[in-house]
């Protein structure tokens, strides 16, 4: 295969020391057709729906899709292209999480109706640099090692269904309940010079990333860079690296992907899931604003067992491993440090609201259980996960 993709020299002479040349391997530009849409559960796989969105966000935080696209490109099945973004310096501990990702990609893979010849591997990384790629990216000590801050194996999904040479998709990864990656926002507000790297591999061969267009976009993804970094693992170990590429700087070209990621996006507050879930931890714990003085906070849980009492524990402190004192679910707050007692949640409206209180501890974690047989450790039936507000 053929790919026109060659390495700017604009960009070579901002990133000294970068091994790109202008290359014409394996690969190819190729138009776009319109996309069917998909769903792709870490736990139940690929499924050929609409995409289920309410368990994403609710905010966009990062959004590179505004321009109308044309092309995509084939990649090798050893590449891994590594485009960048950044989020906004917001929240008091400076990390934004990660909970959905929407994203586009085509394949000229035959796919005989059985969606599940495409096996991408996606990476998050906590830094991209322009010319060398996420640092750690290779450890010379361990071979190749990616040094991501979060990967995800998505296997089973759809490649050419049309039986016409291509087929083009959109699927919304779902990663809420346990999958959520958190990466650093940027130090100087509006600088863009603390990058995140986005790390994309198709297995096939045969696939590839829908890419941006700036034709028609009021806006592109916040920190988005006309360039990715290219690694090919068959060039050996320390020499995956090859260095820094664009396709030409056309604006229906641009080297970036059409991905859009979701978060919580509640100020200084995480989603904090258990290490090692059991069957009990079943219930999704939101907020409306952060647990802060002044705030009056709205509670909800997605939804309810009959003959079920829910309730909230509030405390300081908590952890993903677990405390081990309830009887079912994993408790993630720190009974030691437990403020109040258990907040009873009204379920007739799946939510409750706290008062404004003045004076909170700078760290507040809040977890909602389900009891059936009183409010106590003993009677705990499910646990939802846990919410870490920053004040």
């Amino acid at each position: 295969m053929f790919r026109s993709i060659v390495a700017s020299a604009a960009v070579m002479a901002l990133a000294a020391g970068a091994s790109a040349q202008v290359q014409q391997s394996a690969g190819s530009i190729n138009t776009k057709v319109a996309p069917n849409k998909g769903a792709y559960n870490m736990e139940t796989g690929f499924e050929l729906a609409a995409p289920q969105t309410y368990r994403l966000g609710p905010e966009t935080i990062f959004d590179n899709t505004q321009g109308a696209t044309y092309y995509f490109t084939t990649m090798l099945s050893t590449e891994e292209f590594v485009d960048e973004m950044a989020f906004p310096a917001d929240d008091i501990d400076g990390d934004e999480q990660i909970d959905g990702v929407v994203w586009e990609y085509c394949s000229t893979t035959p796919d005989a109706g059985t969606n599940d010849v495409v096996d991408v591997e996606l990476r998050f990384y906590n830094d991209t640099v322009l010319g060398a790629g996420p640092t750690g990216w290779y450890d010379a000590g361990a071979g190749t090692s990616q040094n991501a801050a979060c990967a995800y194996g998505l296997a089973g999904l759809p490649g050419d269904t049309s039986g016409a040479g291509v087929s083009c998709w959109i699927i919304t990864l779902d990663l809420a309940g346990g999958f959520e990656c958190s990466l650093p926002q940027e130090l100087t507000p509006g600088g863009f010079t603390e990058l995140n790297g986005m790390g994309w591999m198709y297995l096939d061969g045969g696939s590839g990333p829908v890419l941006d267009s700036i034709v028609g976009a009021t806006s592109v993804g916040y920190g988005s860079q006309d360039y990715f970094e290219l690694f090919d693992l068959s060039l050996g170990s320390g020499a995956e690296y090859v260095g820094a590429f664009w396709f030409g700087g056309g604006a229906k070209l641009q080297a970036s992907f059409n991905t859009t990621l979701f978060g919580n996006g509640i100020l200084d507050t995480d989603v904090l899931n258990a290490d090692a879930p059991t069957a009990d931890d079943v219930r999704v714990l939101s907020s409306d604003v952060e647990f802060r003085t002044g705030n009056a906070v709205t509670w909800s849980l997605d939804s309810a067992t009959a003959g079920t009492t829910y309730a909230m524990v509030v405390g300081t402190a908590g952890d993903s491993a677990g405390f081990g004192l309830v009887s079912a679910g994993t408790l993630m707050v720190n009974p030691g440090t437990v403020l109040t007692p258990p907040t009873p949640l009204v379920m007739a409206g799946g939510s409750v609201t706290t008062p404004t209180l003045p004076g909170l501890p700078p760290t507040v974690v809040a977890q909602a259980f389900g009891f059936v047989g009183g409010i106590n450790p003993g009677a705990v039936t499910e646990a939802s996960n846990a919410l870490v507000m920053d004040n």
